[in-house]
């Protein structure tokens, strides 16, 4: 087969993957405030200059990289789908081992976050952007519930948004208190406490058929 040719537009996605990739590693390993633009220059193979040509700042940088890492997880969870065809055991089996897949290094990736957030606080531009990549894999969750519940035909108890607000704090929450304390956080725990919400919302909702023969829509 002839080899793709690489355009412009390519060739810049996939410096900036790479880019993304050797941040990771050196935010990782140094931390936000310690790591530098050289590092992650370096890392990646190419000169302080590519990383500008990509991104403004190292703020910007690290913003792109929880960006991206959000929607990874949110994507890898919609794979697993809602559980039809499933018994429970099996439907929190395939959530909980996305859990552990993405968690390879809980505590690091805890207190890198936690320090970017401190940062961000005191810094309003910077905040205004860490908002920004939260409201959108907060859109990304609600996306993936309306689908659900449509395809289920249910109206479910609470506004989407309120419940995409609780899919990623049960995460949250826990991914902080297994950081803290491993042992005090079974690993299937966050499966179990989606699976349980999903199905309450599914319970507890209104089936759109009724309503609609009801005269109601």
């Amino acid at each position: 087969m002839p080899l793709e040719r690489l355009t412009p537009d390519k060739r810049r996605e996939l410096t900036r993957s790479h880019l993304l990739a050797a941040a990771a590693q050196v935010f990782a390993e140094k931390g936000f405030h310690a790591a530098t633009l050289d590092q992650i220059a370096d890392a990646a193979g190419f000169s302080k200059g590519a990383v500008y040509s990509n991104f403004a700042s190292k703020d910007e940088l690290f913003l792109a990289l929880i960006r991206q890492q959000g929607d990874s997880m949110v994507d890898a969870y919609a794979e697993v789908g809602d559980g039809e065809g499933q018994t429970a055991s099996e439907h929190i089996a395939a959530l909980a081992d996305v859990y552990l897949r993405l968690q390879t290094d809980l505590t690091q990736s805890w207190a890198l976050t936690t320090e970017f957030d401190l940062y961000a606080l005191r810094n309003p531009g910077v905040l205004e952007g860490l908002r920004a990549g939260n409201r959108a894999v907060h859109e990304h969750v609600v996306d993936l519930l309306r689908a659900h519940f449509d395809a289920d035909g249910v109206d479910p108890p609470l506004p989407v948004e309120d419940l995409a607000s609780l899919y990623i704090a049960i995460f949250s929450g826990l991914w902080h208190q297994k950081a803290l304390d491993p042992d005090s956080v079974p690993d299937e725990l966050a499966a179990v406490a989606v699976d349980l919400v999903a199905r309450a919302a599914n319970t507890f909702g209104t089936a759109k058929k009724r309503r609609r023969r009801a005269g109601l829509t």
